[in-house]
């Protein structure tokens, strides 16, 4: 009898411990709003990063002579190394081949007394560690620190994994690979390096033009995009070109099938533009969160067009062919390869038409900022709008805690880089903001850290409404910081827009 007392006392607060590890580490834990974030450290802290960043960004210290210089490595890994994108993808995550070459381009800009390097890589994002291997080197041969870099990735989801250590990073990225950051790194480095030794006179041009025909809310059937191509064409004294854009459908015309190495739609609309120009294409992922690619056939979608179809859910309508015997792997891959061809050719065309008007200027203000900042307490939802796990456990699975923002300007064009899978919604505010002010906006994803999904505040309560696997994943399982991020966030930019732009011309 006494056994069974200790027995049933052992069972009892070993019950207690297990109720209250879980309350502890999972919850439930009550979703807040985040309302009074201006009254918090974290909101003070990262005012004051924004104050000392764009007092020292070169902001209206010289509108001088343009000079500008490129360069490019190829990063292709090797057939076997992880891919990322897919955590779910066949093999292991493990590629089984090179299906086109991927590549990390520079492009240095200096007014004189300021430099900006902006860097494009086909890759689904840049992560810390591999920043701050890239800094001192750059620091050592140029004088350049990361608050003059811009980093950004295409956002495919056919690049290459093993990026950094972690529980989270290996899920996300397959085994991490030291080596190939290394790689990474001296790829990196080796342009920015080569970009800014390179610097001759050189002129700019820039401007936008809309392409909605290519890109789908996958959230919110009647949901708003972020449809605009934005371009940039650098070419120096001697007649040479570089040519830059920017575009928000995400890098996902390839499903978890491709087991290639490739560059996505952005690969096709990189080739084309260049072919049609004769100068290559520096890429950078927009905000791409919502966005869905929406290449065009073949095959024609069948009437009527399910929603998935209607919505760019295309090569998710074909995985489930495929399962069904109904389409071989190969042809699927083919198809989607098609399209994406497509695709590449009509923006390219796009890009060209409007590239051939815009205006240059030799002269122009450039000026580059850094800032790190801590986003408001962890909220990540996983079951219900109104629960979220504890803050505790969002750590301990080895997230990041920190964010940077990065931004350039030349002149009216605005460049800023998030730390978000951006959402694109919420990137045309912006731009509607900034243009209100006489600044033409790109705004980019992935800058040098990673803090899940930013999607508009007002969608927050919305999970599972409509679209219930969309709107779960982005705004509950992998929007991690809750509502009111949006407002957070657009304050932090707004200050860093104005203290890194000329002041308003005075009333009267």
């Amino acid at each position: 009898m006494r056994l069974l007392k200790r027995l049933l006392l052992v069972l009892a607060v070993g019950a207690a411990l297990s109720v209250s590890a879980f309350v502890l580490l999972v919850g439930p834990w009550p979703v807040y709003r985040n309302a009074g974030y201006q009254s918090t450290a974290y909101f003070r802290e990262a005012v004051a990063g924004l104050d000392s960043a764009a007092a020292q960004s070169g902001n209206g210290r010289t509108a001088g002579a343009l000079t500008a210089g490129w360069a490019e490595r190829d990063i292709t890994p090797e057939p076997g190394h992880p891919m990322a994108g897919y955590g779910s993808r066949p093999n292991n995550m493990l590629s089984k081949g090179v299906r086109e070459r991927l590549f990390v381009r520079a492009a240095a800009l200096s007014d004189g007394a300021d430099t900006v390097v902006l860097l494009g890589s086909d890759m689904l994002q840049t992560l810390p560690n591999l920043l701050e291997m890239v800094e001192p080197v750059v620091a050592r041969e140029t004088g350049l620190t990361n608050a003059n870099i811009m980093y950004t990735s295409s956002h495919t989801h056919c690049g290459p994994g093993g990026l950094a250590p972690g529980f989270a990073a290996e899920a996300s990225y397959g085994p991490h690979d030291p080596a190939y950051v290394a790689r990474l790194a001296d790829a990196f480095a080796g342009a920015i390096v080569e970009a800014v030794r390179g610097m001759a006179p050189a002129r700019i041009a820039h401007g936008a033009v809309d392409a909605p025909e290519f890109i789908r809310n996958r959230t919110r059937r009647d949901g708003a995009v972020d449809s605009t191509l934005h371009f940039a064409v650098l070419e120096r004294a001697d007649g040479t070109r570089l040519n830059l854009a920017r575009y928000s459908a995400h890098g996902t015309a390839f499903g978890e099938e491709m087991l290639e190495f490739s560059n996505d739609w952005c690969g096709a609309f990189q080739r084309h533009v260049a072919e049609s120009t004769g100068a290559p294409l520096l890429y950078m992922g927009g905000a791409v969160g919502a966005m869905r690619p929406f290449p065009p056939g073949p095959p024609p979608p069948p009437e009527p067009a399910t929603r998935d179809q209607e919505m760019g859910f295309e090569n998710d309508v074909e995985s489930a062919l495929v399962r069904d015997g109904k389409k071989t792997g190969e042809q699927l891959l083919a198809d989607q390869a098609a399209r994406m061809d497509n695709m590449g050719r009509a923006l390219a065309e796009k890009f060209a038409a409007a590239a051939a008007s815009a205006v240059f200027t030799d002269t122009a203000d450039v000026a580059s900022a850094q800032v790190f900042f801590d986003p408001p307490p962890a909220q990540v939802r996983l079951v219900s709008k109104h629960w979220r796990l504890s803050p505790f456990l969002f750590h301990l699975l080895g997230i990041p805690p920190r964010g940077r923002i990065q931004a350039a300007r030349i002149g009216d064009l605005f460049l800023i880089g998030m730390p978000y899978d951006f959402g694109g919604e919420v990137s045309r505010d912006w731009q509607a903001w900034a243009a209100e002010r006489g600044m033409r906006l790109w705004v980019t994803s992935f800058s040098g850290a990673y803090l899940g999904y930013l999607s508009p505040d007002r969608f927050h309560w919305d999970i599972g409404e409509q679209y219930p696997y969309n709107q779960n994943y982005e705004l509950g399982q992998m929007g991690w910081f809750g509502p009111n991020q949006e407002a957070y966030v657009t304050d932090l930019f707004q200050r860093l827009f104005a203290g890194m732009t000329p002041a308003p011309p005075a009333a009267g």
